[in-house]
């Protein structure tokens, strides 16, 4: 990731008034799900589909949705907590569900891709958030088995600096106008 890397944009900028249009109408309780959508097809096509079929007596937001996207899967739901481990065992547990590898680019996702290993806060958050990690690192200090992790949690924040001038307040292009308290040098 460098200053030359063109990052996507964000839903708003992607798919202009669809987009307004299914949070105006609140077609999910939450307004993060539409966000993490992923197109199955090109933003534009889904844009010009949208324009024909909205005009129709039987115009349905949610089918247009699903017809058109789908949500990347989220592997720490699987998670099982056990409460006959101790506490500790616990934590350790989780870190497994909570790491992520490098991202592989995934053309008009809102998702910023990111080069080094890193921790996600789990359930629907699936990207780094940036003072979570802060948190997460005096966690992983403890475990010096993931001590690579912590390192590619600061690796990824350097290639934001580089490539925004900033650490954004998560790694998702909706997050790219806003950042968060300034840990960075705390953690390095």
């Amino acid at each position: 990731m460098t200053s030359s890397t063109s990052f996507p944009l964000s839903p708003d900028l992607l798919y202009g008034q669809l987009y307004f249009d299914i949070q105006l109408v609140h077609v999910f309780s939450d307004t993060k799900t539409v966000v993490d959508y992923v197109p199955d097809v090109s933003p534009s096509e889904i844009v010009v589909l949208y324009e024909h079929d909205k005009i129709l007596s039987d115009f349905n937001f949610v089918a247009v949705v699903n017809k058109h996207f789908h949500l990347p899967s989220f592997p720490a739901l699987a998670y099982t907590s056990y409460s006959i481990i101790a506490l500790k065992d616990h934590v350790n547990n989780l870190w497994d569900f909570l790491s992520r590898p490098t991202d592989t680019p995934t053309e008009d996702s809102s998702k910023i891709p990111l080069p080094f290993p890193y921790i996600v806060p789990g359930g629907r958050f699936q990207e780094i958030f940036y003072w979570d990690s802060y948190f997460t690192m005096l966690g992983l200090i403890l475990t010096s088995e993931r001590l690579y992790i912590m390192r590619g949690i600061i690796d990824n924040f350097i290639c934001m600096i580089d490539g925004f001038c900033f650490i954004p307040n998560g790694s998702s292009t909706y997050f790219l106008s806003r950042s968060q308290l300034p840990f960075f040098t705390e953690m390095i």
